[in-house]
């Protein structure tokens, strides 16, 4: 314990100079920051308080759905946790070069382990806490609750985060140290896997159908409530013990809050031995396979010959991009969540029966699902976009030698880009149409907003990338939260505003009646002349900046 307390200090003195450095950020980025975070947490507790209050209107189902609703919330984020703590987990425990320093020091694998365990709930618990803080908030205004709730949470709150990151540093270990490197036995597992998940999931629709007539009808105004309320889940504990203090059933939240702290402990126990057991030849297995020499066939070979059409040097550019980008499992991996989350959700949009809401809901929803699409998007471009030319590094001079122009480089950079962009938000956003059973012109809409979404985040991002070009980072996020990153994040989330919300207010007053069909047209003509215009400057604009500045500079 005293060895880990060292490290904790450590890690205390990095946060101090941490801060220091803050001090030397443009004021642009920290108050636009600072403001947008605010604004959001604004945003989730005024739709906490209409929530709860539309709850409150519907009598008794919404008191029986308000106390239930807390389990599936804290469910919802226990899973976020833990899915997090595995990330961060395998990043900073394994494939961290502190942790070979570390294994020099005077410490146990345990010790190593216990530690990467705290660290991997600090880092995992931020989304944790901005999403719990305008809930709970929400929650005690609508129950007039005094401020000392907020501590009550506080206490079954911590606990909770350090469960679900042992938790996640167990299947982390457990998976990097047994899960077969052999292709086939690999398929394998994961149609096992996949198999499981699909008799849990029978499994569960069965014994809904068992229980009483009232959990059937809540299960299906609201799916998962079900399960988020069995009484074995530590996050079932939580919820209940908070509803047990706002009633004053001290004991019983007593109790709740006990057997959360000594299941915690237990977890932090069984995580300390298997360090001790596995997490040398777990970190050995895994650094290992990384220092192979078997030759492999070359990724993605198969697609040159149907690029013939493409210049060569484009097609060889646009090829090393996409084999760097599938080659780093933290992109596509962060990608794939990303997307898939959107997906998920849209395809359990009829399961919801969103499809069955009146025209002005229904218009609503889909251009809420545009909303967020273009966000990540936007995140997507600021993310991956924006860092890719200056994540070159000290090895662009051999692209300035190569028998190709900067101009030609962008173009490439820019097509890759929107490439990928366009695919997935396409994808989505007929996948929501189609699921929303909108008309024809609505689902037009949404797949041009989706194109001129991709095309400006594409040349936007692409451009600034080469105008605020850094070849001495190579960490994407000191990259990324430049003036140049923050900049384009600010000027990409206001494109995908300007572009949509006129759109958005005329479709709302096609709905409500307020216009009719003859001025309808008129009105998606003049909204789609504005995107177009929009789309043409924020794109092709920084594409050509971009090419200047990138010209002017020698490698």
């Amino acid at each position: 314990m005293r060895n880990i307390w060292t490290l904790l200090r450590k890690d205390m003195r990095v946060a101090r100079n941490v801060r220091r450095l803050l001090r030397e950020q443009s004021l642009f980025k920290v108050v636009f920051i600072l403001l947008f975070a605010g604004g959001l947490l604004l945003g989730l507790w005024a739709m906490f308080v209409e929530g709860f209050q539309f709850l409150d209107s519907l009598g008794g189902v919404g008191l029986m759905l308000i106390g239930r609703l807390f389990s599936l919330f804290f469910f919802g984020l226990g899973i976020m946790l833990v899915l997090s703590s595995i990330v961060t987990a395998y990043t900073s425990a394994i494939g961290s070069d502190e942790t070979t320093y570390l294994m020099l020091q005077p410490l146990t694998f345990g010790e190593i382990t216990v530690y990467k365990l705290l660290q991997a709930a600090f880092y995992a618990s931020w989304a944790f806490f901005f999403a719990i803080i305008p809930f709970v908030s929400a929650y005690a205004k609508h129950e007039q609750l005094p401020p000392s709730f907020a501590l009550w949470t506080l206490f079954y709150a911590v606990p909770l985060v350090l469960l679900c990151a042992g938790v996640g540093v167990i299947v982390c270990l457990a998976v990097a140290r047994w899960f077969p490197q052999s292709r086939a036995l690999r398929t394998a597992f994961l149609l096992a896997a996949l198999a499981a998940v699909v008799w849990f999931m029978a499994s569960y629709a069965r014994s809904v159908r068992g229980q009483s007539e009232t959990t059937i009808i809540l299960s299906r105004l609201v799916p998962g409530l079900h399960l988020a309320s069995h009484p074995l889940w530590p996050t079932w504990w939580v919820a209940e013990g908070i509803l047990c203090v706002t009633r004053h059933e001290w004991g019983r939240g007593l109790m709740l809050w006990l057997v959360l702290v000594t299941t915690t402990g237990l977890v932090g126990m069984f995580a300390e031995w298997m360090g001790s057991a596995i997490f040398y030849d777990t970190w050995q297995r895994v650094r290992a396979s990384g220092t192979r020499t078997i030759r492999r066939r070359t990724l993605l070979g198969f697609v040159e010959p149907w690029l013939r059409w493409i210049p060569p040097d484009i097609r060889a550019l646009i090829l090393k991009d996409v084999r760097t980008f599938l080659r780093d499992p933290a992109q596509w991996s962060q990608s794939l969540i990303f997307f898939g989350l959107l997906g998920l959700y849209f395809l359990n949009l009829r399961n919801l029966r969103y499809h069955m809401m009146p025209p002005e809901w229904r218009n609503l929803i889909a251009f809420l699902n545009i909303f967020s699409v273009s966000s990540v998007l936007c995140s997507f471009g600021s993310r991956f976009v924006f860092p890719q030319l200056s994540l070159e590094g000290h090895g662009f001079w051999i692209i300035g030698l190569a028998p190709t122009t900067m101009r030609r480089v962008l173009v490439a950079k820019f097509f890759v880009a929107l490439a990928g962009m366009s695919v997935v938000s396409l994808t989505l956003m007929h996948l929501s149409t189609a699921m929303l059973q909108v008309d024809w012109v609505m689902r037009s809409v949404a797949l041009g907003i989706a194109v001129s979404v991709s095309i400006t985040i594409s040349g936007l991002s692409t451009g600034l990338g080469a105008i605020f070009i850094d070849l001495r980072q190579q960490n994407p996020s000191a990259i990324i939260s430049g003036f140049g990153g923050t900049l384009n994040l600010v000027l990409s989330l206001a494109y995908m505003f300007l572009a949509i919300v006129p759109f958005a207010m005329a479709f709302h007053m096609r709905a409500t009646g307020h216009i009719g069909a003859s001025n309808m047209g008129g009105a998606i003509v003049l909204a789609g002349g504005w995107l177009a215009l929009l789309t043409l400057a924020l794109s092709v604009l920084p594409l050509i900046l971009g090419a200047r500045s990138l010209a002017r500079r020698e490698y």
